[in-house]
């Protein structure tokens, strides 16, 4: 059967290096910049920079951990607006907002009265909810 696919011995007849480059460039080992990871602080740099990558200390991946610390869920005053509507209201029509392990933040308005039970507040956050007819409360 015919070979459809040419060979790139035959793509490079007539050129001299055969896609070598210069004609000095594969004499001996003279040409290879170092072996291994030689040179990633000095010619090989962009290379380790988008390949290799670096250290783990480089990337915070290095050192102590702590397993017991808590990370909290954060929620802006415009997001809370966008949801009261699924918190129960008691008889005076002030809606019941209960957020467990989350801390309100002031990005937005507040226009409807709630008593949010969270986590914590931010000083801003905790100002508006209080202007709007609200009441704030720790968990």
């Amino acid at each position: 059967m015919a070979r459809r696919i040419r060979s790139r011995k035959f793509r490079h007849r007539g050129n001299r290096t055969h896609g070598g480059g210069n004609t000095k460039n594969r004499r001996g080992k003279g040409n290879k910049g170092g072996v291994g990871r030689a040179g990633y602080h000095k010619h090989r740099r962009l290379y380790f920079i988008k390949f290799e990558g670096s250290t783990k200390r480089d990337k915070g991946l290095h050192g102590f951990t702590n397993p017991a610390k808590k990370v909290y869920a954060t929620i802006s005053l415009d997001q809370l607006q966008d949801a009261i509507g699924k918190f129960p209201q008691n008889d005076q029509g002030v809606y019941q907002v209960v957020i467990p392990q989350t801390k309100v933040l002031s990005g937005g308005q507040l226009s409807a009265k709630a008593h949010v039970k969270a986590y914590g507040f931010s000083a801003k956050a905790k100002e508006k909810i209080e202007k709007a007819g609200g009441t704030t409360a720790t968990s």
